[in-house]
């Protein structure tokens, strides 16, 4: 049984929790017998741009961000503009994909699929979109995947969207997909703890990857 070692860091800035992935991250290219870590984590207010987002789709000023405490910044990951804070229930698997499957398609299908067992276990009906990375339900997109890959080991993850303000998504176009919407579990009427989320991921991430998870 391969072990995969858990941080969850609560409430932290961004950057804080980005700088972990990377310490996790060099880690497993020093210590390639090392499978990998899992964190999770809560960011404070935080609008992220992938290798494929654009400026245009950020529509709140410099002067707007300062005053709310949103920070924008430029990352690697996959994907477009998104955004992070309060309320969103953000995962990092930071694995050495040699020990798993030699896939992108495979992980982040992976991915994918703990995230559906995980929501419907909890009671909100959710399915996949044909061409779109993400888990969705009726009213829009309730968990954003974006994931980069080198050297056979994973970065970044997946955002669920928990109890966050939705209207924070009002300042972005979310993964180039204004049109289809965000919600959320509270947004789809479930009142369900962030502790109640948290145990039932592991739970499936163990299943679906075939670890053993331990508090690190």
């Amino acid at each position: 049984m391969k072990d995969i070692r858990v941080t969850d860091t609560g409430r932290t800035p961004y950057l804080k929790s980005y700088n972990l992935q990377m310490k996790f991250f060099d880690n497993l290219i020093s210590d390639k017998e090392n499978f990998g870590y899992l964190i999770i984590t809560e960011p404070d207010p935080t609008i992220t741009k992938g290798i494929r987002g654009e400026d245009s789709e950020v529509f709140i000023s410099k002067e707007e961000r300062v005053e709310k405490g949103i920070e924008l910044i430029d990352i690697r990951r996959g994907g477009k503009v998104t955004f992070h804070g309060p309320g969103q229930i953000v995962i990092y698997p930071i694995l050495n994909l040699s020990h798993f499957k030699k896939s992108i398609k495979w992980y982040i299908e992976s991915l994918e699929d703990v995230v559906i067992l995980t929501l419907e276990g909890l009671g909100v009906k959710v399915h996949k979109k044909e061409g779109i990375v993400g888990i969705f339900t009726k009213k829009g997109k309730i968990c954003a995947i974006g994931v980069e890959v080198k050297k056979w080991r994973t970065l970044h993850g997946i955002a669920i969207n928990h109890e966050i303000v939705l209207d924070y998504f009002n300042n972005i176009n979310p993964c180039g997909l204004r049109d289809l919407g965000v919600t959320s579990i509270l947004n789809e009427g479930k009142k369900i703890t962030r502790e109640d989320v948290v145990d039932l991921f592991k739970l499936n991430f163990s299943k679906i990857f075939n670890v053993r998870l331990k508090n690190y």
